[in-house]
């Protein structure tokens, strides 16, 4: 916020009021800075008169929202400050809140097994507080569905999860995304087209539809549009979801939507604006939070150091306490250094455990890349009209280094510069895009002065070294 409240008007009651209504409805009109530093400033004051419930309401709150900014490790360091003094048993709805936000973080790090066990034990409790928890369980059904993409079995996993959540609440927003699912991993049109007209039919009953759930309702049907060949009508609504998105700062969501539109004008052969907003695309990930850092980062970022020290200082206050009660005496000596040498013993333990936990994160990160690169290459080999753009998100560096040389190259020729970094010869790249070896060549050429490539250096090795 710009200006600080004043600390000497907040109680107990008032502090509540602020982070139950004041924030949540700057979370629905799409003002998350304004409720993120609001929550900031709520803590400072809960702080000054040990409001311990409100503290830790409000680590949750800025948990969430830098989850949905897509600051992912601050997000699970505050959720590490709450999860501390919040029990299943003390209060069940806030521990629901943080299994949920430490899986969707999970979920976004593309860490599965981790977000599922999160997203499971949401379950287990939503289970045991039916039928109040019902939002909870169909969400949490939701969210594990979108972690199960991440699987080689996501088709069957997923699905399952979806109908799940949709038998607890038929609502438009999760019709919508059963919709979306059956048109990206499915491809079946008929499926996707059903659902999506009940989407439809409930929209007119349900008067609760949040700004994010009407943008991704309109891409769904703007999905469908593009998936039958109205591409015109598509991109009408996927600007209009890019428009909320924008209002939202829903970042993720604003991103896909430049693909969306990129790949709509690709189809329609409006080359020249399929490559502004591949242009767009590459440029926005780039920049990605560049505002929510200019306005906000300095901000939480020292507001989270404090609330660590403070609570490390804390950790120390109690430990100088303990160890100055503790007499003298050889028997005292004894303890103190049989209990340090115990726990140095688990700390190597621990430290041991950790780094065969790297070494498996190692093996799995190497194993998604092979696995990436080899979806890359099939789609190369089958002229995809998705290869472009799906190279863009496995190697997001590579063509923003060519477009910085030269920003007016065509998304034809970056495909080209996508096929000779997978190392393509002329002969691959003519096989596969259905043109004469010739053609190629001649490409290679133009391509060459476009960049300004010197004729003695090698065009691979110079794409490479990008």
């Amino acid at each position: 916020m710009s200006k600080k409240l004043n600390a000497q008007e907040f109680n107990e009651q008032r502090i509540d009021s602020f982070q139950k209504v004041k924030v949540k409805s700057f979370i629905k009109e799409g003002k998350l800075e304004e409720a993120l530093l609001l929550s900031v400033d709520l803590i400072d004051y809960a702080k000054k008169i040990n409001y311990e419930d409100a503290i830790v309401f409000g680590y949750v709150e800025i948990a969430s929202l830098l989850c949905v900014f897509g600051q992912h490790l601050e997000s699970l360091r505050y959720l590490n400050l709450a999860d501390k003094n919040v029990s299943e048993k003390n209060n069940i709805k806030l521990k629901l809140k943080i299994y949920s936000i430490y899986g969707k973080n999970y979920s976004s790090l593309k860490l599965t097994k981790k977000a599922v066990s999160y997203f499971d034990k949401g379950i287990v409790l939503s289970k045991k507080m039916r039928p109040e928890s019902d939002n909870f369980l169909g969400s949490f059904y939701v969210n594990k569905a979108d972690a199960y993409l991440h699987t080689k079995n996501r088709l069957d996993s997923s699905l399952v999860y979806l109908h799940k959540s949709i038998d607890i609440e038929k609502s438009p927003f999760r019709y919508a995304i059963l919709s979306n699912y059956y048109l990206k991993y499915n491809k079946n049109i008929d499926s996707a087209s059903h659902y999506l007209s009940k989407c439809k039919s409930l929209i007119g009953e349900n008067t609760t539809i949040s700004a994010y759930q009407k943008s991704i309702i309109l891409q769904a049907q703007a999905n469908l549009y593009k998936a039958q060949g109205d591409y015109k009508n598509a991109i009408d609504l996927y600007r209009k979801s890019l428009e909320i998105s924008y209002q939202m700062k829903r970042y993720k969501e604003i991103s896909i939507s430049y693909k969306f539109i990129a790949e709509s004008y690709r189809f329609l052969k409006e080359e020249d604006k399929a490559h502004d907003y591949l242009l767009k695309y590459t440029r926005f990930n780039d920049s990605i939070n560049n505002q929510y850092k200019k306005n906000v980062d300095s901000v939480v970022t020292t507001f989270l150091k404090e609330q660590e020290n403070s609570y490390q200082l804390g950790e120390k206050r109690l430990k100088t306490f303990l160890y100055g009660s503790v007499s003298t005496s050889v028997l005292a000596l004894f303890l103190i250094a049989y209990y340090h040498k115990k726990k140095q013993r688990k700390l190597v333990i621990e430290k041991e455990e950790i780094i065969k936990k790297r070494n498996k994160e190692n093996i799995e990160l190497k194993q998604k890349l092979n696995s990436a690169f080899e979806e890359v290459v099939n789609l190369a080999k089958n002229n995809d009209p998705a290869f472009l753009a799906r190279f863009q998100e496995v190697y997001p560096d590579v063509c923003e280094k060519i477009l910085n040389i030269n920003p007016k190259l065509v998304n034809t020729e970056l495909t080209l510069c996508a096929m000779i970094w997978l190392n393509f010869s002329s002969k691959n790249i003519a096989s596969y895009t259905f043109v004469q070896p010739k053609t190629v060549q001649m490409k290679k050429y133009r391509l060459r002065k476009k960049l300004q490539i010197p004729a003695e250096v090698d065009l691979y090795t110079w794409i490479k070294n990008l």
